[in-house]
């Protein structure tokens, strides 16, 4: 079936159609909460409508007070004008204007006075270090920094009485993208609400080659340069617009794709083309079930166009009793690019590990399919004409509120990464490929039917490729660990800073063989959710796990003889013993902690205040673990009530390769102090 159902949507898939889509939502200004965002939600539905689809807007609240889970909703915001003009040299230079690029203005920029404010602007090389205004008179000016534009505005508005900040931010992707290679393009920067409405800052950004010029000017002897800055806007009371579309199924469970409807114009890539690659799968899907090519599924599939984290969480909070018919979702985010302008792989990315879930098997294996497009001369052989692959979890979508263990729905996400344009002005239309819309939407639509109306022979072929795909995708994280011991031994300062790095890789390895191993047996295990239960299937997923037990084997010697290769050892008995971390007082403690998740879904702080106490706190805790990067999204998932710490940090160390047990606890009690974990 599954084979059938990617042919069917294959042939009624129109690339050219999702493209139109594309361009048509990329024309709004879809900053969360504001009239721009809702305007194109209002298309998605008339668009849907004409198609014969059921579909509905859902409003909910938009102001101080309401809560979806830890998720705290935030007034509206909308921008009528704005513009920063330099006066200098008796000129008038217009820096930004928000009418020509909307990226131009830090959203969510409070107004100005009506009439604007004429007044200088200062150069601070460091906007970000309050050492950096020592000797500075900012108040009542705009400071001109490069960083992040809330921390800069922490400091040079609230705390030195600056009106406003301008940046010349442009966060590099090496090897995609430095500074220079988007000399006119724009970073997407925001105040959330946390340092918006409350803080009463506006922003401006110019692009790199306006902040060299700045800097020449003021490196010339220049002190200040007169400006004028004016921005219309306004935060109030309204609503969040999430349009909700579905095709009916036999049974009240449902599947579910979301896609993120939000971001400034154009974002044509992020993520407007996941918006209308998803607008076409809907249309396909419902013209093949309504043309009888497909027979009406199982299960109802549900189809979302939401704001960005907020919208899920506002969805899954208002809507529990949908969330207990969910039985899997996808999340399609930034799916759409041209790869050779943008420099991208067209990936499916694995769900939260820590919930056992058969949705990355399905989306992988259905990548698989799709990636047999041309045969070689002898035809015995097919390769893809676009990059792809798949890659474990890294979160930072949607997809890491609908995988959370306390949620309950796997939930894979399509993505393109890295991007050349990413979260800038030029993230534009012309850098969308049709071709790659129809891959991610064609997948979309074969895994929501297939997730809505599996046959045990299905859910047996989905087990069979997993075993076969576990090899190439955990050998490549193996690899990742092998390459880093490599690199840390070239830069190493004599033999026992050798065998330190030998016998901590030699852990890693062991303790991700074994994480791996189980993780995706567990997965294999609940595609018994996905089909009834058959003896062509429970011998597949039989076999499917002892080959993975077996494939794991395998990769653990392999990986342990490239380590000796790696360290010029003759062979792997000369390999040191793993590392054993010295922490026993420290997994004491950690044994007597049980954390227990203040909400539920992964914990949000978009519109929440850190208080100076906390952030001082936070600020001597880097101090003293430089270096060690805590998975915090990971410790969430792992909370379930019932493990200790301890158990934990060896789940942790099993998928992320992190021990440091004393440094965990630290953090969790920081977290606890800032509401994420109920006090013990």
């Amino acid at each position: 079936m599954i084979h059938e159902t990617l042919r069917l949507t294959k042939e009624e898939f129109q690339p050219h159609g999702a493209f139109n889509c594309v361009a048509k939502l990329a024309s709004f200004h879809r900053v969360q909460c504001s009239p721009g965002i809702r305007d194109a939600a209002r298309y998605i539905h008339a668009y849907l409508k004409e198609q014969g689809i059921q579909t509905e807007i859902l409003s909910l609240p938009a102001k101080h007070g309401v809560r979806w889970w830890s998720q705290e909703s935030f007034p509206e915001w909308f921008c009528r004008d704005a513009e920063l003009v330099l006066l200098e040299d008796g000129k008038r230079e217009r820096l930004c204007a928000f009418s020509e690029q909307k990226t131009s203005l830090v959203q969510r920029s409070a107004p100005t006075p009506p009439e604007g404010i004429t007044t200088t602007m200062v150069f601070v090389e460091n906007g970000e270090d309050p050492k950096s205004y020592e000797g500075l008179d900012a108040k009542g000016k705009l400071v001109f920094s490069r960083g992040t534009a809330a921390e800069i505005a922490a400091l040079a508005v609230d705390k030195f009485g600056a009106a406003g900040i301008v940046v010349d931010t442009m966060r590099e992707q090496p090897p995609v993208r430095d500074r220079f290679d988007l000399p006119d393009g724009r970073q997407y920067l925001s105040f959330w609400p946390a340092n918006a409405e409350n803080h009463k800052a506006f922003g401006f950004v110019v692009s790199p080659r306006q902040g060299e010029a700045l800097r020449r000017l003021f490196s010339s002897g220049k002190r200040e340069l007169a400006v004028f800055a004016r921005v219309d806007s306004e935060y109030f009371d309204g609503s969040l617009e999430i349009v909700s579309a579905i095709i009916p199924g036999e049974t009240d469970e449902e599947v579910t794709a979301v896609a993120h409807l939000c971001h400034p114009e154009p974002s044509a890539n992020d993520n407007a083309s996941g918006a209308g690659a998803l607008m076409e799968a809907v249309r396909t899907l419902s013209a093949l079930i309504a043309k009888g090519s497909l027979p009406k599924p199982r299960r109802t599939i549900r189809f979302l166009w939401l704001p960005e984290m907020t919208g899920s969480y506002a969805f899954l909070a208002s809507n529990e009793d949908v969330l207990r018919r969910t039985v899997a979702a996808i999340n399609l985010d930034m799916v759409g690019e041209n790869q050779a302008l943008c420099g991208s792989t067209f990936m499916v990315e694995r769900p939260v590990a820590a919930l056992a879930g058969f949705g990355g098997d399905l989306a992988a294996c259905i990548l698989g399919l799709l990636t047999k497009e041309v045969d070689n001369l002898a035809r015995n052989h097919s390769n893809s004409t676009f990059r792809y692959s798949v890659s474990p979890f890294s979160g930072g979508s949607d997809h890491n509120i609908w995988g959370d263990p306390s949620v309950g729905v796997t939930c894979p996400m399509l993505i393109q990464w890295p991007d050349k344009f990413y979260h800038t002005s030029e993230d534009t239309i012309d850098k969308v490929d049709p071709k790659m819309l129809a891959v991610a939407g064609t997948l979309t639509a074969t895994y929501l039917y297939t997730a809505a109306t599996a046959t045990p022979a299905d859910a047996a072929y989905i087990a069979d490729q997993a075993a076969v795909g576990f090899a190439g995708e955990a050998s490549a994280i193996l690899s990742h660990i092998t390459d880093k011991a490599r690199e840390d031994i070239s830069k190493a300062k004599g033999q026992d800073e050798v065998t330190t790095i030998l016998a901590k890789t030699r852990r890693t390895i062991e303790k991700r063989v074994a994480f791996l191993s189980e993780r995706r047996r567990a997965d294999v295990a609940s595609l018994v959710k996905l089909a009834p239960d058959s003896v062509m299937f429970c011998q597949a997923r039989s076999a499917a796990q002892e080959h993975i037990a077996k494939t794991a084997d395998y990769l653990w010697a392999k990986s342990l003889r490239e380590l000796a290769t790696v360290a010029g050892l003759k062979d792997v008995s000369e390999l040191p013993a793993p590392w054993r971390p010295e922490e026993e007082e420290a997994l004491k403690r950690a044994s007597e902690i049980v954390p227990k998740r203040a909400f539920r879904g992964p914990y949000s702080g978009i519109s929440r205040e850190t208080s100076a106490e906390h952030k001082e706190k936070m600020k001597a805790f880097r101090e003293k673990y430089k270096g060690a990067s805590i998975p915090s999204a990971y410790l969430q998932y792992w909370a379930d009530g019932n493990r200790t710490l301890s158990e934990i940090a060896d789940l942790l160390e099993g998928e992320t390769g992190f021990r440091n047990t004393e440094a965990l606890i630290e953090y969790y009690e920081l977290m606890a102090e800032r509401g994420v974990y109920l006090a013990e």
